[in-house]
């Protein structure tokens, strides 16, 4: 009987361990645009896509399962014929590199840093989308020459995903690390209808704007050799970060949007921002949740151009 049982148990694995190999197989998402190139950070490749000319201005994403620069695909184009427009995939997401390491909060920081000192070469404008918008704010803090003007959309840190997580998130992080369980839960979590429930209660206000086009792009870049540490990083709270400390002290102009029906990261958190550093100008678009600046495109462009260029 115990025989038995090892053989179930070994056979279950096996079958696992090919599953994974499968979906870790899935073909590459959809490119954003403009000129693929990469740069070098900490001896990894990150990729980004840079068109248009005029002053700089770098798109930085979201952090969750699928993130990439994709998520201004609404945005690159049209943005693109007033900045030199550079979208940048973080590490561990699209067509950078995924390692195996522990991500941390300064990673985001670092990156972007190195990433307008070395590649941009100039001070350069910021889009940072939810958590990122939260993870670049040191960078503005220690190096504000480096940038000029910041948009940051649904920002999280004040009373949203802003303490460490401690012994659970420890736990977390050790079962997604595991070999075959974490990566078939990863998987799981990652999956087409995971991905497509994100995306219409969390992500987005309006379902319909959720067709599957947008979700095999979200599946496809959440899946792949590595793909699973960042985000695994992210639902631990290992890349959780509190700004209260930080905020007031951003010497930039900062343009705060958030979407009305935003839930995770609610609108209510706003205030936090604009009370707390006279630079910053809020800004709230109807009909729309976590990603204003896709589903409000057109007025968020118009609104980004304006502020930029003031």
């Amino acid at each position: 009987m115990v025989r038995l049982k090892v053989v179930v148990a070994a056979g279950a694995a096996g079958g696992l361990w090919v599953l994974n190999r499968r979906l870790e197989g899935a073909s590459p998402p959809a490119r954003l645009g403009g000129e693929a190139r990469r740069f070098r950070w900490r001896g990894q490749t990150l990729a980004y896509s840079v068109a248009g000319e005029g002053e700089p201005l770098l798109l930085v994403h979201g952090v969750y399962a699928g993130a990439s620069s994709l998520e201004f695909r609404a945005n690159f184009e049209e943005l693109s014929g007033s900045f030199r427009v550079y979208a940048l995939d973080l590490l561990g997401c699209g067509f950078s590199q995924k390692p195996r390491r522990r991500y941390g909060p300064e990673d985001v920081a670092s990156q972007i840093e190195a990433f307008v000192r070395e590649e941009i070469g100039a001070g350069a404008h910021l889009v940072a989308s939810s958590l990122s918008a939260a993870l670049v704010v040191p960078a503005a803090v220690r190096s504000p020459k480096l940038f000029k003007k910041l948009v940051l959309v649904c920002p999280t840190g004040y009373g949203t995903l802003d303490r460490p997580s401690g012994l659970l998130g420890d736990a977390i992080l050790g079962l997604f690390r595991t070999p075959i369980l974490g990566e078939s839960l990863y998987h799981a979590l990652v999956s087409r209808a995971g991905t497509r429930y994100y995306l219409e209660k969390m992500a987005y206000h309006d379902p319909r704007l959720v067709t599957e086009d947008v979700v095999e792009d979200y599946y496809r870049a959440g899946h792949g050799p590595g793909a699973k540490h960042f985000p695994a990083a992210f639902v631990a709270g290992k890349l959780n970060l509190g700004i209260p400390d930080l905020w007031p002290r951003v010497p930039h102009k900062s343009l705060v949007c958030w979407g009305r029906e935003a839930r995770t990261v609610p609108v209510s958190d706003q205030s936090n921002f604009t009370r707390n550093n006279p630079r910053a100008e809020p800004r709230v678009f109807r009909d729309a949740a976590l990603l204003p600046h896709v589903e409000r495109a057109e007025t968020f462009n118009a609104e980004v151009r304006r502020f930029l260029s003031a």
